[in-house]
């Protein structure tokens, strides 16, 4: 099997399995800019599920710059407690109301505008783009699509910057993919690859990986 015919499979497998996961939290607003902005910036070093909790308690109070700017930080901070690094993103969300709804309540449409956001880097804006607006100029890479990417051999494992991981995969997958791969790998990353211990006898692309990286896997 040459490399294309590899890559197309590892992602119909992965599709097929896809059915049996949970869905990404960020999934939840797509063709929502602002609400997918502010998800995603919660999502920084935090799990899914933390994720998921703190943005709906959070759009439940205010579900738009405008009204998001009324709360004050002390109902900020008690629906998004549960993230990581709670106390700075309130300020984040803040500042993020406060840029959104001076540009008439629509959120920028390039990584450059992003960026320059508090609390956004180039990980959050690229899946703002993606879940928001659906633009996928660029592949998301979180800590799941680096480390599989790597475990694949789709990623030099030297490589550390989002950006160039971003670079060597989009040498590889096919466009077609870019959309759907930071979702599956997370879900993926979840449930079977994971961090220590991969479920390798279980995997499904187990006899499609050379395990670049792993040194113990789960027996279960």
């Amino acid at each position: 099997m040459d490399e294309q015919a590899r890559v197309r499979e590892i992602y119909q497998r992965l599709q097929r399995e896809s059915a049996n996961w949970e869905p990404t939290s960020l999934s939840y607003f797509k063709g929502e800019p602002f609400k997918a902005l502010i998800a995603a910036m919660l999502s920084a070093q935090t799990r899914e599920e933390q994720t998921t909790a703190a943005a709906n308690r959070l759009f439940a109070l205010a579900d738009n710059p405008f009204d998001m700017l009324k709360l004050i930080d002390e109902q900020i901070y008690e629906a998004i407690q549960n993230v990581q690094y709670a106390e700075p993103k309130v300020g984040y969300v803040r500042d993020i109301a406060e840029r959104v709804a001076a540009n008439g309540g629509k959120v920028p449409e390039t990584v450059e505008e992003l960026v320059e956001y508090r609390g956004v880097g180039w990980k959050v804006a690229v899946l703002t783009l993606a879940v928001g607006y659906g633009r996928t100029e660029d592949i998301t890479v979180d800590v799941h699509v680096a480390r599989i990417g790597k475990r694949l051999g789709l990623v030099n494992p030297a490589t550390k910057q989002p950006p160039k991981v971003n670079e060597e995969l989009k040498r590889i997958l096919p466009r077609d993919m870019w959309p759907h791969w930071n979702a599956l790998m997370v879900q993926f990353g979840r449930n079977v690859c994971l961090p220590t211990y991969p479920r390798c006898p279980k995997c499904p692309l187990n006899d499609l990986c050379p395990k670049i990286g792993v040194d113990r896997v789960s027996t279960r």
